[in-house]
């Protein structure tokens, strides 16, 4: 379409809008919109708020660049992705896609499986499933993500925390000192495997607690890996 008045009107009537409906929405008036679609106005401020009842690309409707409202929808990168390009004007909301972030992204940690974590440290930088933002103070470095597996962790129903299988938590390697009450992942020694509980040291040696009752509280050797800083959780 050669001219501003084709292209008004075609993307007026694909809007399914009347030209009083287009008034009522944009707020130009009837006769400017008249005008426009006769070809008797060229440039005007008013593209733009037709534009954006129209739901179309304000350059398209001003000089024909670009995509025209009926054109297949171009989806654009979320804008969380490093090094985007310029995008279109119209968008669609859509999941991005896996990993989220650009890897070292700031503020993000590595989303990790529990064979990594366990030598996260000694084996250096290793590929992640995602890296996810994560709010909380933490090592640069040296906090990476898990998913919770299993539900000892899950407490009874009312209880202040809780760590559902499926659950995310943040965990912080530098933090190998735990105080009592903290949740931590650690290693255990005779088996040499990880596990994820509350940190206990009262009434004599430390030992680990899991919040469901339904699971016995561990009390042989244990390594402390790291301290969980925090957690995410989907909504149901």
């Amino acid at each position: 379409m050669e001219t501003i008045a084709q292209r008004a009107k075609a993307a007026r009537l694909y809007a399914n809008l009347t030209q009083k409906q287009a008034e009522a929405a944009s707020g130009v008036k009837q006769g400017s919109i008249s005008k426009i679609e006769r070809g008797d106005t060229t440039r005007t401020m008013s593209l733009l708020a037709l534009a954006r009842i129209y739901r179309a690309d304000p350059n398209w409707l001003d000089t024909g660049d670009g995509p025209a409202p009926w054109d297949p929808i171009q989806i654009r990168k979320a804008q969380h992705y490093a090094n985007e390009p310029a995008a279109i004007y119209r968008v669609v909301r859509v999941p991005p896609e896996l990993p989220c972030f650009a890897p070292g992204t700031p503020d993000t940690v590595p989303l990790i499986s529990w064979s990594q974590a366990a030598s996260w440290e000694s084996a250096g930088k290793q590929s992640a499933d995602r890296w996810i933002p994560c709010i909380a103070h933490h090592a640069p470095e040296k906090t990476y993500a898990l998913r919770v597996e299993g539900d000892s962790m899950a407490a009874a129903s009312g209880e202040l925390k809780s760590y559902p299988e499926g659950s995310i938590i943040f965990v912080d390697t530098n933090l190998k000192t735990p105080d009592e009450g903290e949740r931590v992942i650690a290693l255990l020694t005779e088996s040499n495997k990880l596990t994820f509980k509350e940190f206990k040291e009262q009434d004599g040696p430390r030992w680990l607690l899991p919040l469901n009752p339904k699971h016995e509280p561990i009390r042989t050797a244990f390594v402390v890996l790291g301290t969980v800083i925090g957690k995410w959780e989907d909504e149901d």
